[in-house]
């Protein structure tokens, strides 16, 4: 009697599947000191009080995919002049975060917001999102809005499709 349920234990194990696929990058809090109001960043002067499309890419510089796709962002951008493109980086070391910026020149502003960053990641989804989610993590933000998201590194043609269809 025991050897058919030990059977079908043996059996059962036998189609368990282990997964080989690298777990997504669970994104770290940049810690501040600071929690200015949203209203009184640059990035609300700069991106949010102006009509047309923003683009956010959230990012840090210890993640492969989000560096990888770093040039295909400033394809997008050249192609698309009528498009903010920005980087919000999530790196705990700001003095990393300058030295990756002195070498690689992008829209990145982080630094200059770096005080209203907790006001920015609410106004993007909410804290929580920022704790349970993957980078790369784009928004489009149209008039001001955050309109739509992409998890995960994006492609070339599907991303310039969308904004198109947005436009």
């Amino acid at each position: 009697m025991i050897i058919i349920p030990a059977a079908a234990i043996f059996l059962g194990l036998k189609f368990i599947k282990i997964s080989t696929v690298a777990p997504p990058i669970i994104v770290n809090r940049l810690k501040t000191k600071f929690s200015g109001s949203i209203e009184d960043s640059p990035f609300q002067k700069e991106y949010l009080n102006k009509d047309g499309l923003v683009v956010v890419n959230v990012w840090a510089t210890w993640c492969k995919p989000c560096i990888k796709e770093i040039p295909t962002f400033k394809k997008i951008s050249k192609e698309n002049p009528n498009i903010k493109f920005v980087f919000l980086s999530i790196d705990e070391d700001p003095e990393k975060l300058k030295s990756f910026l002195a070498k690689n020149i992008i829209n990145d502003i982080t630094l200059q917001n770096i005080e209203y960053i907790d006001a920015i990641k609410t106004f993007l989804g909410g804290n929580g999102l920022f704790e349970n989610s993957s980078i790369p993590l784009t928004f489009i933000i149209k008039d001001g809005k955050v309109i739509d998201k992409n998890v995960g590194s994006i492609d070339y043609n599907e991303f310039t499709a969308q904004l198109k269809t947005i436009q």
